[in-house]
């Protein structure tokens, strides 16, 4: 464009009658125009050099050069109100220069048009700036909305994956525990007591068939056939009796004591709550050694209460309790509560885990 302007320019020749050594300063109004995208205000300075250099010799393809040179400004978001002050100056100056005359064939003063000129032409780029600057908001919070919408995906993802992983641990975590307490006791004795051995190896295959089932209650949410996922209920408090007949049968001397007027919880709390007993009391299972243990339900006007306590010796190994303690941490957090774990001076292992419960839910 600077150079089809420049050339011509040059072929044009004066506007008016008057020497063609005046013709060259025009080319101040176009030649430039090539760097006017880096210093748009400079630019426009120079065509304004050139309107005045040339004075009426300037041709048509000089003024509008001078015009693309006020849009260049207007488009620049660099120095918006530095390039209005320019644009402002030098229609001030060309119509002082030449506003005494009568060059223009508008019915409106003469010293009128370079304002209405050159400001049309900045506030055209100036236009074009605010159409830019929002379809580069648009298309940069259109990206922020997909970067968002995917931390979204990736997060839910990431939240069902370990959802799942802890269910799957407390599944088999519990009944392998079980099944190799009664396995190893039916081992010991076979030989003098095979009618306890027997009860101890039914112990066993009940335990795996309970495993199986919930292993496949799992999987079956993630199946991709499109298939509904079993509707199989998750335990709950009511379950607890049976989880302790169990593990007593198992050899876990443990009692289970429910304090408190027992209601129906939300599901999330009441799945909860069997899933820690249960993560505990399997704990206690594999590491007390056979030392009697203490589970105690409470209920609370707007929480539920868990302790279970054994009074045993052993020492736990760190990739046992540990991984089982994280399970059952990620469990109350999901519903803003607290819990603690560890050995008791006195001896023994304690855990407690509070859950708030919403009085509306």
């Amino acid at each position: 464009m600077a150079v089809g302007l420049s050339v011509l320019a040059g072929l044009m020749g004066p506007g008016n009658s008057v020497p063609e050594q005046s013709t060259p300063a025009v080319l101040l109004c176009t030649a430039p125009l090539l760097v006017r995208r880096r210093w748009p205000i400079p630019v426009l300075l120079l065509a304004l050099g050139g309107f005045f250099i040339a004075q009426n010799s300037t041709n048509l393809a000089a003024l509008a050069g001078g015009l693309i040179a006020a849009v260049g400004v207007g488009l620049d978001n660099r120095h918006p109100v530095l390039g209005a002050i320019a644009a402002l100056g030098a229609a001030l100056a060309i119509s002082i220069e030449f506003g005494h005359g009568d060059l223009t064939v508008l019915p409106i003063p003469p010293f009128v048009a370079p304002f209405l000129m050159i400001g049309a032409a900045f506030l055209a780029g100036r236009a074009v700036a605010s159409t830019r600057a929002q379809l580069a908001q648009q298309r940069e919070r259109a990206n922020q909305l997909e970067r968002e919408h995917e931390t979204a995906i990736k997060d839910a993802t990431e939240g069902e994956r370990r959802r799942i992983a802890r269910e799957l641990h407390d599944v088999i975590a519990h009944s392998v525990g079980v099944m190799v307490v009664q396995a190893g006791a039916a081992r010991h004795i076979v030989a003098q007591k095979p009618e306890a051995a027997q009860e101890s190896l039914l112990a066993v295959e009940n335990s795996g068939h309970e495993a199986m089932a919930e292993l496949r209650r799992l999987l079956g949410v993630l199946g991709e056939n499109g298939e509904e996922p079993p509707l199989t209920p998750q335990p709950g408090v009511e379950k607890l009796d049976a989880l302790v007949a169990r593990l007593r049968e198992a050899g876990l001397p443990v009692q289970l004591r429910i304090e408190g007027e027992s209601r129906r919880l939300p599901p999330g709390v009441d799945i909860a709550t069997y899933r820690i007993v249960q993560e505990a009391l399997t704990n206690a299972l594999k590491y007390a050694g056979g030392a009697s243990t203490q589970a105690v339900v409470r209920f609370a006007p707007d929480a539920v209460d868990i302790d279970v306590v054994d009074e045993g010796t052993s020492e736990a190994p760190s990739d046992g309790i540990g991984r089982g303690l994280t399970g059952m941490r990620e469990r109350v957090a999901l519903f803003g509560g607290r819990i603690d774990a560890g050995r008791r001076a006195q001896g023994g292992y304690a855990v407690h885990a509070h859950l708030p419960v919403d009085a509306e839910a």
